[in-house]
């Protein structure tokens, strides 16, 4: 069995197992963890394409997070648009707006644009907090309807796990369909230097707009999944430690690749959990673990595992088939 049946046979087992979780697992604790790990790896999936596939640093992810949430919250009570078309159209605002914010912003690069972007979350935050009834103000927003497909309503945590999972399969085969496209490689040419990707005609600009009009969309749905997750919704939830911990998981797993954001996720939901009882210090344990990966896996986790499996390849003898065929070729 060559190497890409293997994946796909794994991928499979995989998803069954996902598929079993709820069945096997009862606790409505956990399942609830569960069910946040797969709404941040779909947010985390968006982050990455701005900042592991086109170099952009930004911290306003908690932004769009916050957008998608009160739209879908707003429109699925006020309008009584099924929760799914608000789901969407959260999804959508957050990546409209995300274009307008980055058209005058791309511009910038590191730190400055790292600026913006805070700037820009915190302005989504205050807004909500400042909303008056439209928003809640600090108080927020109870009651949010749960969503409803087909006369079924997944009103426990259990039956939400699996629409989070069918989010998480769909967002990611798409993430993988744009990388892998020509304009996931003009993403990579522009990361990778922009100068010469201008130099051979690409338009730097617009590839960065898009960047971040495709991550406000995974925010924003992100969002969405969220509010109608947890019932309610307020601005404390949107803050810009909510950003960090984004970028913490996406440095962590690794940036640039598919399992990174998977991986990052997982492991600083998990931490979080554990930590809890350490209140505002666990922000000094996520900077310690972006500085100890800064400095000792650059790649985060799955890079440092691709390029140990890659050194490993390279100095493992060959089989006796593939010396045979190797043969036959030469």
């Amino acid at each position: 069995m060559d190497t890409k049946n293997r994946t796909r046979l794994f991928m499979v087992a995989f998803i069954a197992a996902l598929c079993a979780f709820p069945m096997v697992v009862t606790n409505s604790y956990i399942l609830l963890i569960a069910t946040l790990i797969g709404i941040y790896i779909i947010v985390n999936s968006g982050l990455d394409i701005v900042y592991g596939y086109s170099g952009q640093i930004t911290l306003g992810q908690a932004g769009f997070y916050a957008i998608g949430a009160y739209t879908s919250a707003l429109l699925s009570m006020h309008t009584g648009l099924p929760v799914i078309l608000c789901m969407i159209c959260g999804g959508l605002l957050a990546s409209f707006l995300g274009m307008l914010i980055a058209i005058p912003s791309v511009k910038l690069v590191h730190h400055f644009l790292a600026m913006v972007t805070i700037g820009f979350g915190e302005i989504v935050r205050l807004l909500a907090l400042n909303g008056g009834e439209l928003t809640g103000a600090a108080d927020g927003i109870p009651f949010i309807p749960k969503l409803s497909l087909f006369g079924f309503t997944f009103d426990t945590t259990g039956r939400y796990f699996y629409v989070v999972l069918g989010a998480v399969i769909i967002m990611l085969i798409l993430k993988q369909n744009l990388v892998r496209s020509r304009i996931g490689r003009a993403f990579r040419s522009v990361r990778d230097n922009a100068d010469a990707a201008a130099a051979f005609g690409l338009n730097v600009r617009r590839l960065k707009v898009t960047a971040f009009t495709v991550e406000g969309f995974y925010g924003g749905l992100g969002g969405a999944l969220y509010a109608h997750l947890v019932g309610f919704i307020s601005p404390e939830t949107f803050t810009l430690q909510q950003s960090v911990l984004f970028l913490t998981m996406v440095l962590l797993g690794g940036s640039g690749n598919l399992w990174g954001p998977i991986i990052g996720s997982v492991l600083i939901s998990i931490m979080f959990e554990v930590l809890q009882p350490l209140g505002q210090a666990q922000m000094a344990i996520y900077g310690a673990i972006i500085m100890g990966v800064m400095l000792f896996m650059p790649r985060g986790i799955w890079g440092a595992v691709s390029t140990q499996a890659a050194r490993v390849g390279r100095r493992a003898p060959m089989t006796e088939a593939e010396a045979l065929d190797t043969k036959g070729r030469s």
